[in-house]
């Protein structure tokens, strides 16, 4: 069910490019199972790959430098989509929960080396956080 959602939603936000991208990764998570790991750093392989594309087709004059430039570039594009839909898929799995809760463990018992030591009580201190009577003009 999640590998259909997965799916749905870039075939949504990505057209036909998105719609296969999402197959792509839903049959690589059934045939293999990637980590979390191996998703994060597919995904940082994928935005490097970003600007060698938007290179590769050749960089507008600084006059015709527009919001189109960035959607004339299907591939750069296509690369970035699926490079955020990764990066999201491996942050969700890295720190989705358990299926199951472990088992009680027994109760923590503090290093008597780390504990806190016991000190006296705190000294009051007046409006302006100094000591009463020991002000700097005393």
């Amino acid at each position: 069910m999640p590998a259909l959602l997965l799916v749905a939603v870039l075939w949504l936000l990505g057209g036909w490019a998105g719609l296969l991208a999402g197959v792509a990764m839903a049959a690589w998570d059934r045939l293999r199972a990637p980590s979390p790991r191996q998703l994060l750093r597919l995904s940082l392989v994928l935005f490097g790959l970003v600007p060698l594309a938007v290179l590769a087709r050749g960089l507008p004059t600084p006059a015709t430098v527009s919001p189109d430039f960035a959607s004339g570039n299907p591939v750069a594009h296509g690369l970035a989509g699926a490079a955020l839909a990764l990066l999201v898929l491996g942050i969700l799995r890295d720190v989705h929960p358990p299926h199951r809760l472990p088992e009680r463990a027994a109760p923590h018992v503090p290093d008597e080396r780390r504990s806190l030591a016991v000190r006296g009580p705190a000294t009051e201190l007046d409006p302006y956080g100094e000591q009463p009577g020991r002000g700097p003009d005393r």
